[in-house]
């Protein structure tokens, strides 16, 4: 099997694995409380559980897939996750689903960050960096399919309907799993760790800091999940219907601009550029999200809102590419799932950290809350910018320092042990 087949085998494992994540993202807090009959805060205390847990066990699971190998452990994962839909489908108690919902989150970020490390083996290294913006791409449309989909199953009744619906995502998860057991398997020599696995990632500078600045700027999940949502409702003169046209116009403008404008960031100064308009774009979206709240129109309120997010996108979209570059770019293949696994730590954290400090900072200070996240989350991206500058500047002096010794004229051998005097007896009789 070419590798070009195969990295199309693990795009669709990626859109189908992320479709079925999206229905269940759409339905289970309301199949939890409406149907099964838990407390919200039980249901949002199981979620929080289960988001900690996939950021704690992110490093030993990419620990596991490296020396294990990245197609069985992108196997694997994908029959924890199957299995936790089936819990889904038959959950009646509230250890049932924290059990369930736990073992979905573990299963989907570290299978999400296998599939990653999987799709770029093997790819040169220029051409990584629009790999992986393709997968982040297909991630969006699979989770947006997803979501129309539970929106869906919602309205016409939750239950059967929903549970039914579990059923059909733990068979095609089922069915990615047997799709990464088919992929061929390549040599694999485990590098000798001197180190835990955490030490291993974590252990490398830049990497961290790039991974800790990435926890911020992806803020923009749960702003775009929670916070902003609960901010129209609540505190504007926003229609109903806003929050999901909101979050439409993101995946959209996600799903149109990323690749494309991977491909042009192939350089430490196109990089910090990128960086750069990350920044400029999320400073903008505060300003404009910060102003929605003083909106009395229903009509101005839309139309503040939709360029916040397209400024809000613009940030997004620069910002993680960007930070892929600086952090993934010199990633040893053999280490590709630890280090994949260690950089999804930094959307757990975020995921973890939007609504429990983001959102009430947000709803006490008002617009003021609004400027003093994106201000963080602009500065983060100056933070890449600056990295990405120091890394040019670094292969700058190593390409200037091998530039001498690969000019330099060779001296033949005989020019520099024979005597002085030898060589001008040679020129006169020359």
């Amino acid at each position: 099997m070419r590798t070009t087949s195969a990295r199309k085998l693990i795009g669709g494992a990626q859109l189908a694995t992320s479709t079925v994540e999206g229905v269940a993202l759409s339905t289970i807090v309301l199949q939890a409380t409406v149907e099964v009959g838990l407390p919200e805060s039980t249901v949002g205390m199981i979620l929080a559980a289960g988001a900690a847990s996939a950021m704690l066990l992110a490093l030993p699971l990419g620990h596991l897939a490296d020396r294990w190998g990245l197609g069985r452990a992108t196997a694997l994962f994908a029959v924890v996750g199957a299995s936790a839909l089936v819990g889904y489908a038959v959950m009646g108690s509230p250890a049932g689903f924290g059990v369930a919902a736990i073992a979905f989150a573990v299963a989907q970020s570290s299978s999400a960050a296998a599939r990653q490390a999987l799709a770029v083996v093997g790819a040169p290294p220029q051409d990584r960096l629009v790999i992986r913006a393709t997968m982040h791409t297909l991630l969006n449309v699979g989770i947006g399919v997803g979501t129309v989909i539970g929106a869906i199953l919602a309205a016409t009744g939750l239950g059967p309907n929903v549970r039914v619906a579990y059923g059909v995502g733990a068979m095609v998860m089922a069915a990615t799993a047997a799709v990464a057991l088919a992929l061929p398997r390549r040599p694999h020599r485990p590098t000798r760790s001197t180190g835990s696995p955490v030490a291993t990632a974590w252990r490398d500078p830049r990497f961290a800091l790039a991974s800790g600045l990435a926890a911020v700027i992806q803020l923009t999940m749960p702003v775009l999940a929670v916070i902003l949502p609960l901010w129209l409702i609540h505190r504007t003169a926003a229609p109903m219907w806003l929050p999901g046209v909101a979050l439409a116009v993101n995946t959209i403008l996600v799903i149109a601009f990323q690749r494309p404008t991977a491909a042009r960031v192939a350089t430490p100064q196109a990089t910090s550029r990128a960086a750069v308009a990350a920044a400029v774009g999320l400073a903008v979206a505060g300003m404009l999200l910060a102003a929605s709240g003083a909106g009395t129109s229903p009509g101005v309120v839309v139309a503040i809102v939709v360029a916040g997010i397209a400024a809000l996108t613009l940030g997004e979209v620069c910002g993680g590419i960007a930070t892929w570059r600086v952090a993934l770019d010199d990633v040893p293949a053999e280490a590709e799932g630890r280090y994949q696994a260690a950089f999804a730590m930094s959307t757990g954290l975020a995921r973890i950290t939007g609504p429990a400090l983001a959102l009430p900072l947000v709803m006490t200070l008002g617009p003021a809350g609004w400027l003093i996240i994106t201000t963080v989350m602009a500065l983060a991206c100056l933070g890449i910018a600056g990295l990405a500058r120091s890394q040019s500047v670094v292969r700058r002096r190593i390409e200037r320092d091998a530039i001498p010794e690969l000019v330099r004229p060779a001296t033949p051998a005989s020019l520099t042990t024979r005597p002085a005097h030898h060589r001008d007896s040679d020129r006169c009789a020359a």
